[in-house]
């Protein structure tokens, strides 16, 4: 095949073939973002798996490959590294990207395989470790969403902090969704007397000591779990069996989202460890109160708009539920703090700083 044109920038679109979560949905947004933009350089060009449901795009031209079909690793190491390697600039949104090629800008989302590779299975693990490895001896411009993220992964992949840039992602794709007045009376709720959790099924998210610290609290509202398992990724997660009301939801729609974000109680999300938090973010915007694990990124992140618990402590979490139930003016004071401190978390505004980023990499 002919090499690409100089100033010819590949979206790598394995990631419409897979199931959204924070990954996927940064991915997403980034993509709309840069379609969106008027002062796109050169040519730009989606590179997908036959058979994904994309958004209308108008200036990113859509180009689709039938094979090898699936759209997994296999279509990414062949089909994209091709891409690659003809000269085109290759932008992997979404962590994974192809082994063999040229020039390449690769989001790292987090150092969680690195830091409790226990959580995932351990092909994944290792896969990815050699992945990340690979991105940064390969020279690939690197990205990551948070200070934390840097400074974990620069750790781990022997690379001064510099090599990796932080770049925020955006929070306002559930700005123009209308809400449900329908749903909460659907799942049996109440407004402002249930709690919201969005994650996936990972070790990391904390779950289990979350459903144990629900079953300790006083007051007994509902616990609504938005996020499903991944078994080929992610290890058991050890979740018990809880007497408590959980109500439990594999995904959502974005009008179920926010619906369920601008109703409750409070946003909790006692992670581990976190790259970023785009649920927080969400919910924070959507004028959700937030209930933090104080580890990973959430801090750095959430500021002053989360109350922060210990999350290896289920008495701290369960003393935390505790307090947003019984004081209006703590919740108020989050969910005015939150407003304010997503203000600019827009995907157009991380877009520019991706496009300004790649101006000063020479890649623009």
């Amino acid at each position: 095949m002919a090499p690409e044109p100089l100033g010819h920038y590949i979206i790598n679109g394995r990631f419409g073939t897979q199931r959204t979560t924070g990954v996927q949905r940064v991915a997403r947004g980034l993509l709309q973002a840069l379609d969106a933009s008027a002062a796109l350089p050169g040519t730009w060009s989606l590179l997908s798996p036959a058979g994904v449901d994309w958004p209308p795009l108008a200036r990113i031209r859509l180009a689709c490959r039938h094979f090898p079909p699936g759209g997994g690793h296999l279509w990414e190491q062949t089909v994209v590294a091709a891409a690659a390697g003809r000269g085109a600039c290759v932008l992997n949104l979404a962590g994974s990207g192809p082994w063999l090629g040229g020039r390449q800008v690769s989001w790292l989302h987090d150092a969680a395989v690195f830091d409790h590779p226990q959580a995932y299975r351990p092909a994944f693990a290792r896969w990815y470790r050699a992945l990340f490895w690979r991105r940064a001896v390969r020279g690939d411009v690197l990205i990551t969403p948070s200070e934390h993220a840097r400074q974990r992964l620069a750790l781990h992949l022997e690379v001064p902090p510099s090599r990796l840039h932080v770049l925020g992602h955006g929070a306002d794709h559930l700005d123009r969704i209308a809400t449900d007045p329908t749903l909460l009376q659907r799942l049996g709720l109440l407004p402002g007397r249930y709690w919201l959790c969005v994650a996936s099924h990972n070790p990391t998210k904390n779950l289990a000591r979350l459903l144990r610290a629900h079953a300790r609290a006083g007051d007994r509202w509902p616990l609504v779990l938005v996020g499903a398992s991944h078994p080929l990724v992610f290890a058991v997660a050890g979740e018990q069996a809880s007497n408590t009301d959980v109500r439990r939801l594999e995904q959502a729609t974005d009008t179920e989202l926010k619906t369920l974000m601008t109703q409750a109680r409070a946003l909790l999300i006692p992670s581990l460890e976190e790259g970023f938090g785009l649920p927080a973010v969400e919910a924070m915007r959507a004028g959700c109160a937030v209930l933090a694990g104080r580890a990973g990124a959430l801090p750095e992140v959430c500021g002053d708009a989360a109350l922060f618990v210990d999350p290896l402590s289920e008495s701290a979490i369960a003393e935390g539920l505790s307090c947003l139930a019984r004081d209006d003016e703590l919740v108020d004071r989050l969910r005015s703090a939150g407003r304010q401190r997503t203000v600019g978390c827009t995907w157009q505004g991380a877009a520019q700083n991706l496009l300004e980023l790649l101006r000063g990499e020479a890649l623009a």
